[in-house]
């Protein structure tokens, strides 16, 4: 369903939280995002009734795979190397690893 983290209490703020960690990890590593990508992207992220989702999001839904590791996994590793705190992005990978578990135990069956 679209919209659906932005559209509960602490959603906004959650997605918000995500992308400044993100950003905290991008910056750590040398590559610093500008303020106002950041803005644009969290107002893209954050805009109740968005049409748009991400095809891990779409991934997850339909009970599929997803690129969870490459991207997440990735991202916390990253942010472990430099000494980030990613609290979120770390919640984010577990919930994701969970889901790739129960992927891989149904396609055992």
């Amino acid at each position: 369903m679209k919209g659906s983290v932005v559209s509960v209490p602490g959603g906004p703020a959650f997605v918000s939280g995500l992308l400044a960690e993100g950003a905290a990890v991008a910056d750590a590593a040398g590559f610093p995002v500008r303020e106002r990508e950041l803005a644009a992207l969290a107002t893209t992220l954050t805009t109740a009734g968005s049409p748009l989702t991400a095809s891990l999001y779409r991934d997850v839904l339909a009970g599929r795979p997803t690129e969870a590791e490459h991207v997440f996994g990735d991202l916390v590793a990253r942010a472990r190397d430099l000494s980030v705190d990613t609290p979120l992005l770390d919640l984010a990978a577990l919930h994701l690893r969970v889901h790739e578990h129960r992927t891989a135990a149904a396609g055992d069956r």
